[in-house]
């Protein structure tokens, strides 16, 4: 399988490269209870809370505004969390995974999907729509640290990519699952917020 490593793409190239259909939106989020405790050396408690929420706005902002998606699904244990921006799928709040098997085996993401992790606040409908258009079928949008950010599949097919593991991880499990997948590198989906230094990333890029 080739595994390539692209710059973002213009908007415009989402349409060119012929993304069949506009696909789901899956935003997974955990509650606020205990959110980000990473950041306790720097943020309180209630300003962690409120950071959370400002970067899912921002995250669910970009999906409604991407052009290759049709509807956002948020799978969270706190429904009030979506205030009616999204479609909600509650889960067990046991982690990212068990979240993100949960909303790929759903009906509504059969057509594809694009994953964004709600702490992504760079997260822009352009980026989005760029993953989605080197989705050939796969695409990832890999994190600072190596990690996924956010990925596109055309059609899960039962394929379950995972997160909080090292993209190449990701690549060699698609290979196993017979699927060729693109790596983008785009600086907006890049930082993800769990530790005081993205902390300080983030303020120094907004």
């Amino acid at each position: 399988m080739r595994v390539e490593h692209k710059r973002s793409l213009a908007p415009e190239t989402v349409r060119g490269q012929g993304y069949a259909h506009r696909v789901l939106g899956i935003v997974p989020v955990k509650g606020l209870d205990g959110a980000k405790t990473r950041l306790a050396p720097r943020l309180s408690e209630p300003e962690r809370a409120r950071l959370v929420v400002e970067m899912l706005d921002r995250v669910l902002a970009a999906c409604r505004e991407a052009g290759a998606i049709d509807r956002t699904l948020l799978v969270t244990p706190d429904r009030a969390l979506a205030h009616g921006r999204a479609d909600v799928l509650v889960d067990a709040g046991t982690g990212h995974a068990d979240a993100l098997a949960l909303a790929l085996a759903d009906p509504r993401a059969a057509g594809g999907a694009l994953v964004v992790m709600a702490d992504c606040p760079l997260a822009t409908a352009e980026a989005l729509d760029a993953l989605a258009g080197a989705a050939r079928p796969l695409a990832l949008a890999r994190a600072h640290d190596g990690g996924v950010n956010a990925l596109a599949l055309r059609s899960p097919n039962g394929f379950r990519p995972r997160f909080g593991v090292p993209a190449a991880t990701t690549v060699a499990e698609a290979r196993a699952a017979g699927l060729e997948a693109a790596v983008l590198d785009d600086p907006l989906l890049a930082l993800d917020v769990d530790r005081p230094e993205d902390y300080e990333l983030l303020l120094a890029r907004s």
